[in-house]
């Protein structure tokens, strides 16, 4: 037997204490070893604050000194244009709003290389003008059709209408509200916007997750899924544009493979609830839900660049809290816009007043 004494006590402990003694030390060094090796290192870089304006200074304040600094604003280079021992400005040289990473990378005193990644958000820098319009002319419009979606395809008018066990994809003559074709959703459905490409009809649902291709004669043809919310639903000449009730506009193939997303802000920040959409002349036209606004959004940058403030049509006696404007629909041969709301009992033709080219459907 071995004797061990701690604090003037005599402890008895056999050859094979020590050893489980001896095991225990290391294991404890090992450990101790182990969770510093691991431990992420303190950021050194830092923000005053996550949201920036496009065009803004960006300070971004160090902790300790960074030599041969870098700063990356997602995957591009972004030039430092002041530089002290406990900061760096670069400038928000991005044409994109929303959401973005800042890197910021350099080299210690002690020689060893750091990186920072962190978050930052990019408002508009362009304010909203303002879009006057003119009401060429109105028509009746079916004031039980809870519309979700409007569009045209060869000069005739489609509609989808919501709410389960009500919802419809429908083909309208708008002149006179009268509905020439309607293929009705199972009641476990809640119809949403529509859109036509190639021919083929689109017709979302909104908390379904499942997508309708329809032939023109409106024979369902296939089902495609989506992992968010259907709200509304446009196209490009090639590209499908589906809208969820954020502030993204998500870009699709023909057969709903994503190809990419973007983020929608004003200089007044994200612009959330976007509804029914419609494209025109490289500008997708919103409705902003549970409001009275359409946004004018470039597709490029995702910027709002127009609002149309739509309060001077809604229809006397409908209560347009519950009953929202949602339906845009372009018809080029027109060079007109015919908007319209859910169960409103009229359908209105606009023409904007605009001094830039005239709009034009690129279909």
């Amino acid at each position: 037997m071995t004797y061990y004494q701690i604090r003037g006590s005599v402890y008895r402990i056999g050859l094979s204490g020590l050893m489980v003694l001896f095991a225990l030390g290391c294991q404890q060094k090992k450990e101790t070893a182990k969770t510093e090796t691991n431990e992420p290192k303190p950021p050194i870089a830092s923000l005053a604050k996550t949201t920036y304006t496009l065009g803004d200074t960006i300070t971004i304040q160090l902790s300790q000194p960074l030599n041969e600094a870098t700063v990356s604003l997602d995957t591009n280079a972004a030039p430092i244009v002041q530089k002290s021992a406990n900061s760096l400005s670069i400038l928000s040289a991005s044409e994109l709003v929303g959401l973005h990473r800042l890197i910021v990378r350099g080299v210690m005193a002690d020689k060893t290389i750091h990186l920072d990644t962190l978050g930052i958000e990019f408002w508009s820098d362009t304010k909203p003008r303002p879009i006057a319009y003119s009401v060429l002319t109105t028509y009746p419009h079916q004031a039980s059709s809870f519309t979700q979606g409007l569009e045209f395809h060869n000069g005739v008018l489609y509609e989808s209408t919501g709410l389960n066990g009500q919802s419809k994809l429908m083909q309208v003559d708008f002149r006179t509200g009268t509905i020439l074709k309607s293929v009705p959703l199972a009641n476990q459905y809640f119809g949403e916007g529509i859109t036509i490409l190639n021919d083929r009809i689109y017709q979302l649902t909104w908390t379904s997750g499942v997508c309708f291709q329809y032939k023109l004669d409106f024979t369902l043809e296939k089902t495609f899924s989506y992992p968010t919310q259907g709200w509304g639903l446009t196209h490009t000449d090639s590209t499908l544009i589906l809208s969820d009730g954020s502030n993204r506009l998500f870009f699709l193939s023909s057969d709903f493979h994503r190809k990419r997303e973007l983020a929608v802000y004003d200089n007044m920040g994200p612009v959330m609830n976007l509804n029914e959409l419609e494209y025109a002349n490289g500008y997708v036209y919103a409705n902003v839900w549970k409001t009275n606004r359409i946004v004018q959004i470039d597709i490029k940058t995702g910027k709002v660049v127009g609002d149309l403030d739509m309060k001077g049509i809604l229809p006397a006696g409908i209560d347009t809290e519950a009953n929202v404007l949602n339906g845009i629909a372009f018809l080029p041969a027109e060079n007109a816009f015919y908007v319209t709301g859910k169960n409103w009992p009229t359908l209105y033709k606009i023409q904007l007043k605009t001094k830039s080219k005239q709009l034009v459907a690129l279909r």
